[in-house]
């Protein structure tokens, strides 16, 4: 499989995921309950291994392997823990703040590198970085006073962060490789 596949896919099992919390009240919640956390977990393999396929940039590769071992996390917390809505979107709280906040972090490394660095995938990363922490303050604040306006929020945001996967992945397949 070609490896930016895996990152592709990744993005993908997480806008799935964002599709099921937005359909959770047609699909079940008990339904919703199992397909979110595998969504999650699939995507987060995915991730782990697009870390593992990409060797040659360091700064990338612990970037991804932190993504991916944080989404395993987070579905295996999402899969086992919370028995309410409200404790679930607590959890997708913390998620986009952890999420949001690697991000950010990613950039500030890749800057400190003194490396060569392609400005818009840098600025890309501050931008998501900085959307997850809005995000995150946005599904805290709207769940407060209505967990299912809170749920949808979610489901968007998860949607979008799943999509951008899609699309950065689109854009670095047209980046020269390296061997």
């Amino acid at each position: 499989m070609n490896k930016i596949n895996y990152l592709t896919l990744s993005g993908t099992f997480m806008g799935l995921a964002g599709i099921c919390m937005l359909l959770s009240e047609n699909l079940g919640s008990e339904t919703a309950k199992l397909l979110v956390p595998t969504l999650f977990g699939v995507g987060g393999v995915m991730a782990l291994l697009f870390s593992e396929a990409n060797k040659q940039h360091n700064i990338a590769r612990q970037y991804h392997l932190l993504q991916g071992a944080g989404m395993v996390v987070f579905a295996i917390l999402i899969g086992l823990i919370p028995d309410t809505l409200g404790e679930f979107l607590q959890y997708v709280t913390y998620f986009m703040l952890l999420f949001g906040l690697v991000e950010v972090l990613f950039g500030f490394t890749a800057l400190n590198t003194g490396n060569k660095l392609n400005m818009s995938i840098l600025i890309s990363r501050f931008v998501a970085g900085i959307f997850n922490l809005v995000g995150a303050l946005l599904i805290l604040t709207i769940s407060a006073a209505d967990e299912e306006s809170g749920l949808l929020v979610a489901g968007i945001l998860v949607l979008i962060g799943g999509m951008a996967f899609v699309l950065f992945s689109f854009r670095i397949r047209k980046m020269p490789t390296t061997p």
